[in-house]
This record gives C-alpha cells, sequence and structure tokens, in this order.
C-alpha cells in the first residue's frame, strides 16, 4: 500500500508539472524528449561517469581524513583541544567560499570538486567519528587490557567493531553531502560533468535538457542513499546489531 501511495503522489506532480507548463516551463513529454536526446548522443553517460569519478574520489579523501583525525582526536583530548579553535573557524565555512581561491590553485578540471566534495565531508566526518570513540563502553577496552590484548588488538577486535556500525551511518550522510556539492563543484569549477551540463544548457537556453540533467542528479542521489542504506542494514544484520 506504501508503494501505491507514492506512485500517486508522483503521478499527481507529474500531471501539476504539465498543467502548468509554458514556453518557459518545458512540459513533461519535452523532458522526456530532451532526455532520449542526451542518452542516445552519449553525452548524459560521459556526464555522469566524469561526476562519479569526481564523486569518489571526493569522498574517499574527505571521510579517510575525517575518520583517522577524529579516530586520532577521540583518543587524544589534548591534540584535539590545540586545534579547535582552527577547526571551530573552518567548519562553518562554505565549501563554495573557497572556489576563488581553489580555481587560483588547481586552475579547471577535477581538482577543485573533488576539494570542494572532500572539504564538505570532513567535518561531519570528523565530528561523527570524535562521537564514536567517545561513545565506546570504556569496560569494553579494560577488559581486553586485562586479557593483555595489545593496543593493535585492542583497536581491531574491539574499537572497529564496536564503531563499524556509527561509521557507516556517518559515510551514509557524508555520501549525501558529497553528491549535492559535486553538482554545486561542478557548476564553477569544471568543464564536464552533470553540474557543468546544467550550466551549459542554461547558457543554450535548454531548459528542456537543464530539467533532465536535475531528475537525472536526484535519482542518482536517491540510488546512492538507498545503496548505503542496505549496506547499513546488511552490516547491522551481519555484526547482529539490529537484535533488539
Amino acid at each position: 500500500m506504501r508503494y501505491f501511495w507514492q506512485f500517486i503522489v508522483i503521478v499527481a506532480v507529474v500531471i501539476l508539472w504539465d498543467i502548468f507548463s509554458s514556453n518557459l516551463i518545458p512540459s513533461p513529454l519535452q523532458t522526456l524528449e530532451a532526455f532520449n536526446q542526451i542518452i542516445t548522443s552519449g553525452v548524459l553517460s560521459v556526464g555522469i561517469i566524469d561526476s562519479l569519478y569526481r564523486y569518489i574520489l571526493g569522498l574517499t579523501f574527505g571521510a579517510l581524513a575525517g575518520i583517522v583525525i577524529g579516530f586520532i582526536f577521540g583518543f587524544y583530548p589534548k591534540i584535539a583541544s590545540a586545534f579547535e579553535p582552527l577547526f571551530s573557524i573552518l567548519r562553518p565555512i562554505s565549501p563554495i567560499a573557497w572556489v576563488p581561491i581553489v580555481l587560483i590553485i588547481f586552475g579547471i578540471g577535477n581538482m577543485p570538486t573533488i576539494f570542494i566534495i572532500a572539504y564538505s565531508v570532513f567535518f561531519p566526518v570528523l565530528l561523527l567519528s570524535i562521537k564514536t570513540i567517545k561513545d565506546l563502553p570504556g569496560e569494553l577496552i579494560t577488559v581486553a587490557k586485562n586479557f593483555g590484548a595489545s593496543r593493535l588488538q585492542i583497536f581491531t577486535g574491539v574499537i572497529l567493531p564496536s564503531s563499524f556500525l556509527s561509521l557507516i551511518s556517518s559515510l551514509r550522510l557524508a555520501a549525501s553531502l558529497a553528491w549535492i556539492n559535486l553538482v554545486v563543484g561542478e557548476m564553477l569549477g569544471a568543464q564536464t560533468g552533470l553540474g557543468y551540463m546544467i550550466i551549459d544548457s542554461r547558457n543554450q537556453l535548454r531548459i528542456d535538457i537543464l530539467l533532465a540533467v536535475i531528475i537525472t542528479i536526484g535519482i542518482i542521489g536517491m540510488l546512492i542513499n538507498l545503496a548505503f542504506g542496505v549496506i547499513e542494514k546488511q552490516i547491522s544484520r551481519r555484526y547482529d546489531y539490529d537484535r533488539d
């Protein structure tokens, strides 16, 4: 029944879209024809591949840096305290604010977008990683030490399993943020990709293609979120996190 109502909502939105379409706003049929045009020409597939390449690199760099530094800060509060003023200044700054400087340093291409994605992902993952370490049950580490476990054994046998689900949840959030900022980064500092296609279609006054690309971005973003949700559920079942 849930899927029925979801289908009804989508149909209602398409009908309203068709009703309010005009010379400025393409109809659903015109947008569908634009979809067919960019698919058959191969432009859409190239844009998706380029965007996913930047997305994966930016997400990987940002998430890894956030997790590693978050673990260090979680275990060594004095180091975290030393960097707190710096990170408190950098964290509220929008990634887009860095675009002019990043373009000067790296030029137009992949690097500005990858930097924007990594920057947008880094701080949320960092904070969640620190919280994950702070929330670890201290008695588990104490018991492991009493049984003579080394630091490496404690890390691999206690800390990682206990924090794994929280890290996957933080990566799910990071994946959504990365996809949003990917498009913005490509609109400002790239010459290929889905974000660039939005700017290019706007410049050519092809609003039908622009809408087709926007819908593509939404669908891929939804699929990414669903994929991370499935991974999160599988890990929960695998390690018995959801036994309640």
